[in-house]
């Protein structure tokens, strides 16, 4: 005899075994410790697992891929992505963006052994500096106006720029630069990262000399997943789990 009890248990076992469905989620790599093929060779990283996580709470799981910026927007656009991560715009039809997800606090940094004072960004032009590739460009306009390249394409004599983070970095380490402009958790992982061939455990100070803040945005497929995605992050930073995902990349 069929009960109401066992057509509930039939039901529950039913449910559980349906699994989440699965979003596909863009990532851009090479921006460690925010994202980064591990060794492993899985996509890791800050906005990596809060992305996991702030799915995870609305019932979906996440496969997770490589693309290049450019790729990015058509992938979405066309249907080979649901989300994509690290963006930033404004909603157009088929695509809605996100809350800001990872913030950059970009920073200058210089050895406390050099006794070097910044108040503010034009401090820098008494010192020769290194920046990510393009850096001139994101921090105002005041500071794209001293260090934009000039009609040749020659930068300042004090302003060095490198293709990578991980040359970022080398330069700052080998004293060939006596000021790193850099995001603060940017330059904690490359200076763990590097300890084994590099000197790098020299004091250093910290200047907060820039204003703005870059945020990165997700972009979705879907508006309905994108204003529940936002209410988990709101969520996730209001009961910490969103610093205890940063708190273990530092």
């Amino acid at each position: 005899m069929v009960t109401r009890w066992s057509i509930w248990i039939a039901l529950v076992l039913a449910c559980q075994s349906v699994p989440a469905a699965d979003l596909k989620v863009g990532f851009n790599i090479d921006r460690p410790p925010y994202v980064y093929v591990d060794g492993a060779g899985n996509v890791a990283g800050i906005e990596v697992d809060v992305a996991r996580a702030a799915l995870a709470r609305l019932g979906f799981g996440m496969k997770s891929e490589v693309m290049s910026k450019s790729r990015m927007l058509p992938a979405l656009k066309g249907g080979q992505a649901d989300i994509i991560m690290s963006v930033h715009g404004k909603d157009e039809p088929g695509v809605y963006y996100s809350d800001g997800v990872v913030e950059y606090v970009n920073i200058a940094i210089s050895r406390k052994a050099d006794r070097i004072r910044l108040a503010s960004d034009m401090d820098l032009d008494q010192y020769r500096f290194v920046i990510w590739q393009r850096g001139w460009a994101d921090l105002g306009p005041a500071f794209a106006a001293r260090y934009r390249p000039d009609e040749q394409g020659r930068f300042r004599d004090n302003y060095f720029q490198s293709s990578t983070q991980d040359a970022q970095a080398r330069v700052f380490w080998a004293r060939r630069v006596d000021v790193i402009v850099v995001d603060r958790y940017v330059f904690h992982w490359y200076r763990r990262q590097l300890a084994g061939s590099m000197k790098t455990d020299d004091e250093v100070e910290y200047h907060d000399i820039f204003p703005n803040t870059t945020v990165f945005a997700a972009a979705f497929a879907d508006r309905d997943v994108r204003d529940r995605f936002n209410a988990a992050l709101k969520a996730m930073r209001a009961d910490g789990a969103y610093q205890d995902i940063v708190n273990r990349y530092r």
